[in-house]
């Protein structure tokens, strides 16, 4: 799958949703105080020696997981089989579940500030970065679209290929049974 089109926009999904491990995702403002800086890996306190606060293994699991199911979508193939359609179904499902990882992420990373927030009795702000697995979604999106287009196409094959042999046997007079 590696020459198609979905391979370069599930490609995409694996570099934003990367990109989310070095770029802070939200800022928390504690007033008259200390800057924050979330990332979907750790919070530090910015600064000019940024200190680091604690981790986020939930969102560093689920945002590793989200990066990894988007390239191994990738190289999913069958090499010697008749048809590519169960490879093309398996990578369907794949996407649709990191679409479903994807926004769970956003969900989850929106608590995580959220609650950090109220705990320092803080206001916190969403940067650029917040919004990179919409974008993701957005690249499986397109993704699945191109796999489903390639279904239809090996559909419409396997109907000219079944027409064909059809047209075969009736032209020929002999009918080929196998035993």
């Amino acid at each position: 799958m590696i020459q198609r089109i979905q391979s370069l926009f599930l490609l995409c999904t694996a570099i934003v949703t990367g990109l989310l491990f070095f770029m802070p995702v939200a800022s928390i403002v504690v007033p008259n105080n200390f800057t924050y800086a979330f990332y979907t890996t750790k919070v530090v306190q910015a600064g000019s020696p940024c200190v680091f606060i604690t981790w986020n293994w939930m969102s560093l699991i689920l945002n590793a997981l989200i990066t990894t199911l988007a390239v191994v979508t990738i190289f999913i193939h069958h090499k010697k089989s008749k048809t590519v359609k169960p490879t093309l179904f398996l990578q369907l499902r794949l996407c649709i579940v990191n679409i479903v990882l994807q926004l769970g992420l956003i969900v989850l990373m929106w608590l995580q500030v959220r609650q950090r927030s109220n705990e320092l009795n803080a206001e916190w702000f969403a940067d650029i970065s917040f919004i990179f697995p919409l974008i993701g979604v957005i690249f499986t999106w397109l993704a699945i679209r191109g796999i489903v287009k390639d279904i239809t196409l090996l559909k419409s094959f396997d109907r000219i290929r079944t027409i064909a042999f059809i047209n075969f046997v009736s032209t020929s007079g002999t009918i080929f049974l196998k035993s």
